[in-house]
């Protein structure tokens, strides 16, 4: 299962996923995962997302609507901007929101997670494994 906001990725992820029937792409709203709707995953993957979206609570929404749709013990392993000396604008879609290593535990913890593995803490792109909780 794959999803992304943009229309033009989609049509080339159905295009280059064609002759595979277990692959599924859908173009979610850009605040949640409802368009998957009840699924239930072991694994989910973001790379180079989280690192260009300028608000730290559509990522945290995210975070939690993975939450949801992983079974216990399923990880989540997931980039973020970490490079925390940085000046960005409120609407910087390049730099995004940056997260400090105690922010991404902070976010682990709320969200039921245990937050196993960082990597990259104080770069751009900062690594998280992220464990539901059993």
């Amino acid at each position: 299962y794959a999803v992304d906001i943009s229309g033009e990725m989609i049509r080339q992820a159905r295009q280059s996923l064609a002759d595979r029937p277990n692959a599924h792409v859908f173009q979610n709203n850009g605040a949640d995962l409802s368009v998957l709707g009840e699924i239930q995953v072991d694994f989910a993957f973001s790379y180079i997302v989280f690192q260009h979206i300028p608000s730290r609570e559509v990522i945290r929404n995210y975070v939690r609507e993975v939450h949801r749709l992983l079974r216990p013990g399923g990880l989540f392993k997931f980039q973020v901007q970490g490079w925390c000396d940085m000046s960005t604008q409120a609407d910087d879609t390049w730099l995004g929101i940056s997260f400090s290593d105690a922010d991404a535990v902070a976010m682990a913890e709320e969200y039921g997670f245990e937050p196993r593995y960082r990597h990259g803490a104080g770069t751009q792109y900062f690594w998280l494994w992220y464990f539901k909780r059993l």
